[in-house]
């Protein structure tokens, strides 16, 4: 490209896999975005089709210049002009970088449901139809497919928190409470006796136990809803916001209860078992 010498650039010798989503690791880029449970298939099919596009604009400009070297710089300048707002060497997992990504003005998802969404937008679809990768039915089918799958997936994890609340949680602060109020009567019975701790931690579980009835009520509502809606998407948004919600304020209360319940009344491996004893 007309340069004769380069400088002498050094290597960074710390582990960019697990501080950059798409790390430079040398000789090559790893993307390393892709969820523990998902396929490297559909995301590998993306970015080749991106790259493609990317390699066919500049061969095309590359084939009609008179000067390839000087037509070759000045495409490495525009895209470095208007694409080096994306580089970032930092900790790409930090909160420092959704703050100066939000400063850059590059977009960022933080959700299934509109991450989802681009599959079919117009930009989208013109690129898999332009190299005959996948149709636009095709792209439609799938976007469909896996936002009916994350709702069945929500919906199967509240229907098991509703459950495991209904048989095993309240079954079983019902019965610590009931048996914490019989020793908080006993001592008051017994007269000049301070009941004062037990009657403390009886309070702090019937709040609890309250807290867990009012979300779970929030959940099954939710529950419901969702499954009476006919829209695809619109399913998978109720889902996305109000089971999940409903979902993490019954699953605070619940962590909450399992810091005082005795361990032999508990129905499920505490964290600590599961952290330290399995």
């Amino acid at each position: 490209v007309g340069v004769d010498t380069l400088p002498s650039l050094p290597k960074d010798n710390s582990d960019r896999n697990r501080t950059s989503p798409f790390a430079f690791t040398g000789n090559k880029f790893e993307f390393r975005m892709v969820g523990s449970s998902a396929s490297i298939a559909g995301p590998n099919v993306a970015i080749n089709t991106i790259v493609a596009e990317t390699l066919d604009e500049i061969a095309s400009r590359l084939e009609r210049a008179a000067d390839k070297t000087a037509e070759s710089q000045t495409i490495i300048r525009e895209i470095a002009t208007e694409h080096a707002r994306v580089i970032f060497n930092g900790n790409g997992y930090s909160r420092e970088w959704v703050d100066e990504a939000r400063r850059r003005g590059l977009p960022n998802t933080g959700n299934t449901v509109d991450a989802l969404k681009a599959f079919v937008t117009e930009r989208s679809l013109a690129l898999f139809e332009k190299y005959a990768v996948l149709t636009r039915e095709e792209l439609h089918s799938r976007y469909e497919i896996y936002v009916e799958q994350y709702a069945k997936q929500i919906n199967i994890e509240g229907r098991t928190a509703v459950n495991m609340c209904r048989k095993q949680y309240i079954p079983a602060v019902i019965e610590f409470v009931n048996g914490l109020a019989e020793t908080v009567a006993r001592i008051k019975h017994a007269g000049a006796f301070d009941a004062s701790v037990s009657e403390a931690l009886l309070g702090k579980a019937l709040a609890k136990l309250s807290s867990v009835d009012v979300n779970l009520v929030l959940l099954e509502k939710a529950l419901d809803k969702a499954a009476s809606e006919e829209d695809v998407t619109k399913k998978a948004e109720i889902c996305r916001d109000e089971v999940v919600t409903a979902l993490a304020g019954l699953r605070t209360d619940v962590d909450a209860l399992e810091t005082i319940m005795p361990r032999d009344l508990w129905p499920v491996p505490s964290y600590e078992d599961i952290l330290f004893k399995l």
